[in-house]
């Protein structure tokens, strides 16, 4: 008789074992769950760096030049300190917004990120990013437009950038899914 019940159920450590693996599967699940809807937001700065550049081409094109639309390349647009929280793309009280207006840069929806932009002329030089590290952008002999992007969508104090030039193609991302 005392065979028998020790075949019919678990034991309390093995289900204290189940539990315990149960619980570290959900703890891994949740963190990869996370990290990738912070990664997901990058698609955002990615659309609307591209959205800028073709509006700084639109504006070159009718005026021979880039529009300067921030004042500087921390003057973040559509709000002033880029964090959790989503801003609509038309801000009447967002840095620099009429300039922003004649931009005519469009989004879809309210967006997380922050957007700065500075153009120059050919042979002057472009300001600093507020990335850590400086993309190796090489001066043209055109001119030229810098477009920045920053959020904190995490919260947590560190902040990803991406960045975008009239020099290349690419865009420079730094803290990805922050």
């Amino acid at each position: 008789m005392r065979a028998r019940s020790r075949e019919r159920g678990f034991t309390l450590v093995e289900l204290m074992i189940v539990v315990a693996i149960v619980g570290v599967l959900a703890a891994v699940g949740v963190f990869l769950l996370n990290k990738h809807m912070f990664a997901s937001k990058s698609v955002e700065a990615s659309a609307m760096i591209q959205s800028i550049r073709a509006a700084e081409e639109r504006w070159r094109a009718e005026n021979q030049s880039y529009l300067d639309v921030s004042t500087a390349m921390d003057s973040w647009y559509p709000m002033k300190n880029p964090g959790r929280d989503k801003w609509a793309w038309v801000n009447a009280d967002g840095n620099d917004a009429d300039r922003w207006r004649l931009l005519n840069a469009t989004a879809p929806g309210p967006v997380q990120f922050g957007y700065a932009v500075r153009a120059g002329e050919a042979g002057s030089t472009p300001p600093k990013l507020a990335t850590k590290e400086q993309p190796a952008w090489v001066a043209s002999t055109e001119p030229w437009y810098l477009i920045q992007a920053k959020a904190d969508a995490d919260g947590d104090g560190e902040a990803a950038y991406f960045a975008a030039s009239s020099y290349s193609g690419e865009i420079y991302i730094e803290n990805e899914g922050e």
